[in-house]
């Protein structure tokens, strides 16, 4: 009947991941001692832990309204705003716990979180150096100092060969791309593609900006132009979004729930498709599913639907391999070829910064066959 016995035995198990054990420990404190705010305190901490960041929200307000200058709980007020990306709200309450307590290194650490989660990777070395001062040798402090500078640029080049049958000659594909991230949220890129078929070459060049509105869910939209086109769409518009429905856990990762729509203007025709898909993981997020409905229809209302199916597996924590199979129309010159292609290929991060890609595929046509072999690359810097 020691509650400070039973609160600690909480927090332990509670941080092992026996989280029911752990409930039970602050209950029978609470049952001893109603109202017991460390027992109060506990409960929100293992809501954090078990991913629950409703209940997580509504335990620690529900201390607040009781104990509103309560260090602990303004530090837990803060970190579940951080999971929630109220940036605002979370450095509020870290730096109203600091200034009841100058000295919380926990305050600090938070500071330097939300300063991080903003984007300002300098001042949040100054606030982890700041805690690390009043906690010397803390690993927790000093693996966030050790975390390197986000990068913020990203290059991605490619290139592809296609080999037709029916002695038609070969398809080319090259590509560059560059992304910067203006913000953890905001990402801007441009891309330009130049590709060749059967004696004519198009030069198109993309823009596209990426946003994410919350941890779970984000969209994007994107244009292209093509000037002098032969082949390709003289124009194109788009967007898409995606929608985290279902958090990671244990060993299944997160499921999420996309869209993609794209309007494509041609010299004689134009082409409008729309692909919802869903995307899921598990084994501890290490194999990736997902499953794709491809909608198109051009303007005279010929219409063609098909799907794409991939798998994602990471091999090792460098190594990926993919694969897949479609059954699904294919955009041609503003014709909706009915097409079927079975593809795979791989990635290698050389490094941190640099990864290496490979991909095959074989496509099957009406009028001919087509084989793909791609390289490409992606440095961040």
């Amino acid at each position: 009947k020691d509650t400070d016995i039973l609160v600690a035995l909480g927090l332990v198990v509670g941080s092992s991941q026996r989280f029911d054990e752990a409930g039970q420990f602050f209950d029978r404190a609470l049952a001893i001692k109603p109202g017991l705010l460390d027992a109060r305190l506990g409960k929100v901490r293992l809501a954090i832990w078990q991913g629950d960041t409703p209940r997580a929200r509504l335990a620690v307000d529900g201390v607040l309204a009781t104990a509103p200058d309560n260090v602990e709980a303004l530090n837990l007020d803060g970190r579940i705003a951080l999971l929630e990306a109220d940036y605002t709200r979370a450095g509020q309450s870290f730096r109203r716990a600091l200034a009841l307590e100058p000295r919380n290194a926990e305050a600090l650490v938070g500071i330097g979180d939300v300063r991080r989660a903003e984007g300002d990777d300098e001042a949040a070395r100054q606030a982890y150096g700041q805690a690390l001062a009043i906690e010397p040798g803390s690993a927790d402090i000093e693996q966030r100092l050790s975390v390197p500078p986000p990068r913020k640029w990203r290059l991605d080049l490619g290139s592809e060969v296609s080999d037709l049958t029916n002695g038609l000659g070969d398809w080319t594909d090259s590509s560059a791309g560059l992304a910067y991230r203006l913000s953890p949220r905001t990402t801007i890129s441009g891309h330009t593609r130049l590709a060749t078929r059967f004696g004519h070459t198009d030069l198109q060049m993309e823009g596209r900006i990426d946003q994410a509105f919350t941890p779970v869910f984000s969209a994007y939209a994107v244009a292209a132009v093509t000037p002098d086109a032969d082949f390709l769409a003289r124009y194109s518009i788009g967007a898409g979004a995606s929608w985290q429905v279902v958090a990671p856990a244990k060993a299944f990762g997160p499921l999420s729930l996309n869209i993609d729509a794209r309007y494509d203007d041609f010299a004689d025709t134009s082409v409008t498709s729309i692909q919802p898909w869903i995307q899921g993981y598990v084994l501890d997020g290490r194999l990736g599913l997902s499953a794709r409905w491809v909608h198109a229809q051009d303007d005279i209302g010929t219409r063609a639907d098909g799907y794409v199916l991939r798998a994602d597996l990471a091999v090792t924590p460098r190594f990926n391999v993919f694969a897949g199979y479609a059954d699904a129309p294919e955009i041609d010159d503003g014709a909706l070829v009915p097409t079927r292609t079975v593809f795979g290929g791989i990635s290698f991060d050389v490094s941190d910064p640099l990864t290496l890609r490979a991909s095959i595929a074989h496509e099957e046509r009406p009028t001919f066959d087509r084989n793909i072999f791609g390289l490409g690359l992606t440095a961040r810097f």
